[in-house]
């Protein structure tokens, strides 16, 4: 064979293996990660019931992450020691709000609802003998000292 023919065989080769796969890929769906078949996270919305069971009140902008609220306010209002004890009481991430966070939930009180005219509790100290606190009256923030009692809600990170 002169290197003519054997040209024509590699080009002709070269041709069919082309065409297969052309019509392969055709005919198979494009490989997908792993990572990205297996994804099955939820996506949330604002007012949604969160995967702990509270309302969602802050997403960010893949709707898998964000904020929950339990639907109601402890019973009884609370020292800022009580109001730490019991919110983080509910496991699974449930703590008292940080100052941000209770801003953030100040700012979409109508979405969870429930909530009182009063102040509530941060999980943000100011020092020793004082917390920041959120009105949900006025809209305020401010510190109170420790012992007094306030209103309680728990939040919770997903």
């Amino acid at each position: 064979m002169d290197l003519k023919e054997i040209a024509k065989v590699v080009l002709l080769a070269g041709g069919l293996l082309l065409g297969h796969a052309v019509q392969a890929e055709s005919t198979v769906s494009p490989a997908v990660p792993y990572s990205e078949r297996a994804k099955t996270a939820a996506i949330y919305g604002l007012g949604d019931s969160g995967p702990q069971g509270g309302k969602v009140y802050y997403v960010d902008d893949t709707g898998e992450h964000g904020l929950e609220a339990k639907a109601a306010d402890e019973i009884n209002s609370l020292s800022w020691s009580d109001a730490v004890t019991v919110a983080g009481a509910y496991g699974s991430g449930w703590h008292l709000p940080t100052k941000t966070e209770l801003k953030v939930l100040y700012e979409h009180r109508n979405v969870v609802g429930g909530f009182a005219k009063d102040d509530y509790w941060s999980a943000t100290e100011q020092d020793i003998n004082s917390a920041w606190i959120q009105g949900f009256g006025n809209g305020d923030q401010d510190r109170y000292n420790k012992y007094s009692k306030l209103s309680v809600r728990a939040v919770r990170s997903f």
